[in-house]
């Protein structure tokens, strides 16, 4: 592909998070650039909604078990997934305060986006899904149709499984859209199980780039699966998670 080409199809990507400063979306960004892409657009979607949803589902211990860990997460000292600083310029970034809103609608048809690459932005309803011609692409830390849903690094690693990194495209489904492209992680010399999870999700972010190349460029033919094979995991217990903690410190 050409400088040319490269240029035109960045102009087609834009990044979707509630969190434009997070470590997820700068390892995006450098997953693009190792395949010379830039996406033109950052999409920033207020958390303002989100806050009011966990409100509304934790009520009195809001602060203590959504809050907090929220806040001691963003503030711990560490580096990137990558361990590399990142500061690659982003040419136009939007703000929007609803994800699924007519606005964010109208915005993602005015600026032509082809590949909208979440980047943690939540849950995506119909509106957005049936954007003619959009594709929604996710990073997913487990392989599919396997290992659904939630704490699939974990969980795999409990139950002595390959960890994988899977992209697939988004649909109405939880993590039941056609997968385009997986990688096995491997875990070698991960301590702990907050490692373990960043280093995973590190490595699939990074492969959406690569999955948008060969896309475009003819190579990659997307697998659908039936919505109801596999299996869909939920929020591992502190009891499961201690033992995940001994098998990586074996």
């Amino acid at each position: 592909m050409t400088k040319l080409e490269q240029d035109e199809l960045s102009s087609k990507i834009a990044y979707i998070t509630i969190n434009p400063r997070g470590n997820f979306l700068k390892s995006a960004q450098l997953g693009f650039e190792a395949v010379g892409l830039k996406p033109k657009y950052l999409i920033y979607v207020k958390p303002t909604d989100r806050l009011k949803k966990e409100f509304k589902k934790y009520r009195l211990s809001f602060f203590t078990k959504f809050l907090f860990p929220q806040f001691k997460k963003f503030f711990r000292n560490k580096k990137s997934f990558s361990n590399e600083e990142v500061d690659i310029k982003i040419e136009k970034k939007i703000i929007v305060s609803n994800l699924n809103s007519q606005n964010t609608v109208d915005l993602i048809n005015n600026l032509g986006i082809k590949y909208l690459v979440n980047c943690g932005a939540g849950i995506f309803r119909k509106k957005i899904i049936e954007i003619p011609e959009l594709i929604i692409l996710n990073a997913h830390a487990g392989k599919l149709p396997s290992y659904k849903n939630m704490n699939v690094v974990e969980w795999a690693i409990l139950n002595e499984d390959k960890v994988y990194g899977t992209v697939h495209q988004i649909d109405f489904g939880i993590d039941t859209g056609p997968t385009w492209i997986e990688k096995e992680i491997i875990m070698d010399e991960k301590t702990s199980l907050l490692d373990a999870r960043e280093h995973a999700f590190d490595v699939v972010i990074k492969m959406v780039g690569k999955a948008i190349l060969m896309h475009e460029e003819g190579k990659l033919k997307p697998i659908s699966y039936n919505p109801t094979e596999g299996k869909k995991w939920y929020r591992m217990h502190s009891y499961f998670q201690n033992r995940v903690e001994k098998k990586l410190n074996k």
